[in-house]
Formats: structure tokens, sequence, C-alpha cells
């Protein structure tokens, strides 16, 4: 079970435990607040001097119809590291949203995410657009 800062009203993490459904192949996985990459993104965003995340280590569970869906499926059990996202919005590569838990990046950040796997995130301008 994920665990959350005290008094944060369930937006910081302290730990982060994803239980996968299934897996599409995805280098970005999201379960809100907390945000997982692939090991080889994660090897990328630490040698590409982008600011506002840091990698760390996570509880990674497979429910019993993710087991059975990857398996029909051959999927291999993907390597996945939390993304930390510890950024200032407009400051940072990657921080958290103020209003609600989502990932905001800097066009930086998003050139780089987009050189892998991420066709299910959904892509929006920052602040939305009244």
């Amino acid at each position: 079970m994920s665990e959350f800062e005290p008094g944060s009203n369930k937006r910081r993490l302290i730990s982060f435990h994803l239980v996968l459904e299934d897996w599409l192949g995805d280098d970005l996985v999201t379960m809100t607040p907390g945000f997982a990459v692939t090991r080889h993104l994660a090897d990328r965003l630490s040698r590409s001097g982008l600011s506002g995340f840091e990698l760390k280590d996570m509880y990674l569970s497979i429910s019993v119809e993710g087991t059975e869906a990857m398996r029909r499926k051959g999927t291999p059990i993907p390597d996945l590291v939390w993304i930390d996202l510890v950024g200032s919005p407009g400051v940072d590569d990657f921080s958290l949203a103020p209003d609600i838990p989502r990932m905001v990046v800097s066009d930086a950040a998003l050139s780089l995410l987009q050189e892998f796997d991420i066709k299910r995130a959904r892509i929006e301008e920052y602040p939305p657009a009244a």
C-alpha cells in the first residue's frame, strides 16, 4: 500500500505501491498521484539534466486478472521505477499540478518523453486554456 506524507491530502507519496491490472507497453504509467516509468526511460531521464524529479524504488504487484492478461499476451513483467515529482510548475521540468494530482512538464521534458511510448498519455497545455 502506498504511504502519503502527513497533511498532504493524499497528494505527496512517501512510498509508492502500484498494482497492475494489465500493461500495454507504455513507458509512463500513472496511478494518481503516483507515476512510474520503465527502466529504459528512467535511465534516459537520469542522464538528461532535467529538473524536478527523483527516481526511486517502488513496490509493484500484479493482480490475478493482470497476471492472466499478461500471460495470454505473452507480456513480460515491466521493470518500473517511481518518478517522484518534486519540482514546481513553471520552474522545473517536472512537477505536480497544485490543483489536482497530474504531471506538469516543460517543453524539454515533453520532447524527451515523446521519444518513448506514451501514446496513451493525455497531453494538454498547462495551465489549461479557459
